[in-house]
């Protein structure tokens, strides 16, 4: 028997009814009652050892489960989720900054007029590999220009800065004694830097803070949570010092309108074990932040199960299909494990927390802590399928033509 082929005409019926079926088929959320005993059992399991935990639908605000959600425990870097948010409170994502060396007016004087910039690495070969200031090209660059006008390598040198952190200024004067240069220090203000600057030497502009906070949020850059709290405390009229971190951060959940009693928060990263946050605070972190344009960008940072960052190994091999469904950040300490984001179940996402920060310390622990989450969120995650931009009845075939069906035809 002789097979006809397919006409133009029959190819779009075929296209009609594959439409429909993807259609009829696209996985539609799962109902509270179904969600909560599967978040339930995760809460009880020996992996996670009675975690606080919290499940938010951001489409309605209802939060669907809750276990030890109001208790305060060590966040690790989901604390990293608020520095990002109390930096955008005083800084657009475009925002660059920006860091000059110069002569100053007096002999063997080095001014600096810096912007706290966070990009900054005092590891060359870091700093290379990822186009960051490097401080120790920062201070070959000032000695063979001083050199260069003094007429022979200077001995002792007068350093006069603006908006440096502590870090990066021991760092650089240490760099110089090495060379055997005596130095002094005088802390000036911006407009004082300008003002005594004789001649450039080199200027550094960072890429936009929303590059900076993306790294920071997608390989949990440690110093640049720091250093993004410790900017927000300063533009917020606190301080650079840690009670001006948790000041500002009191201040970012207070504007959002988000309960901050009982924080506790001694650095920016979340390495601190002294750092205490609920899981419904930071629950409500993420939901106003995701219906929120100025802070909006924080999600797109997020690294995602199985693709990216400090994500891109998880749910390969726990669970599978929850690949590039998860998008949230993580945390760990020794005995602590946390998780927090946003998980595709669907037709919505959802805002999930998890700290568990009572397991054992230790490797082992820890695995078994973040496998569990894992197989949870893979319970309930699921793609989204979107129908067809066409009307049901209407398909554009190979030719051009559109062929219209009649639903109530038996043809």
């Amino acid at each position: 028997m002789k097979l006809r082929p397919l006409s133009l005409a029959s190819v779009g019926v075929v296209l009609v009814v594959l439409t429909a079926a993807m259609t009829a088929g696209a996985p539609a959320a799962f109902k509270s009652n179904v969600i909560s005993p599967i978040l339930k059992s995760a809460a009880s399991s020996k992996a996670l050892a009675n975690p606080a935990m919290i499940l938010i639908d951001p489409g309605t605000g209802e939060t669907i489960f809750e276990n030890s959600a109001t208790s305060f425990r060590k966040p690790a870097s989901l604390l990293k989720i608020l520095s990002a948010t109390a930096l955008l409170t005083y800084l657009t994502p475009d925002h660059r900054f920006t860091t000059e060396i110069s002569t100053g007016s007096e002999p063997n004087t080095l001014i600096i007029a810096g912007s706290l910039d966070p990009w900054m690495e005092r590891r060359n070969s870091v700093a290379t590999k990822m186009g960051r200031v490097s401080l120790p090209k920062l201070v070959t660059s000032a000695l063979k220009k001083l050199d260069a006008d003094n007429g022979e390598p200077i001995k002792t040198l007068r350093i006069e800065y603006a908006s440096m952190y502590t870090v990066d200024l021991d760092f650089i004067k240490a760099q110089l004694k090495a060379r055997d240069v005596k130095v002094s220090t005088l802390k000036v203000t911006n407009a004082e830097a300008r003002l005594y600057a004789k001649e450039s030497i080199a200027k550094f502009e960072s890429p936009p803070l929303q590059t900076i906070m993306d790294w920071m949020l997608l390989w949990s850059d440690n110093t640049l949570g720091d250093r993004m709290a410790t900017y927000a405390a300063m533009k917020a009229g606190f301080g650079y010092t840690e009670s001006g971190i948790e000041k500002v951060f009191i201040k970012t959940l207070t504007d959002l309108e988000i309960d901050s009693t009982g924080l506790n928060a001694v650095d920016g990263s979340g390495l601190s074990k002294s750092n205490k946050v609920s899981a419904r605070m930071i629950g409500q972190l993420l939901l106003k932040t995701y219906s929120n344009e100025k802070y909006r960008t924080i999600y797109g940072g997020l690294p995602i199960g199985g693709v990216s960052g400090t994500m891109q190994t998880r749910f390969i091999k726990s669970a599978p299909s929850a690949i590039g469904l998860v998008r949230a950040k993580t945390g760990t300490l020794n005995g602590t494990v946390s998780l927090a984001g946003y998980v595709q179940g669907g037709d919505r996402e959802y805002i999930f927390v998890a700290i568990a920060d009572q397991i054992p310390k230790g490797t082992t622990a820890a695995k078994a802590a973040r496998t569990a989450l894992d197989k949870v969120l893979a319970k309930f995650a699921k793609p989204v399928v979107t129908p067809s931009p066409n009307p049901s009845n209407v398909v554009e075939n190979l030719d051009g033509t559109t062929v219209t069906s009649d639903p109530g035809s038996g043809g």
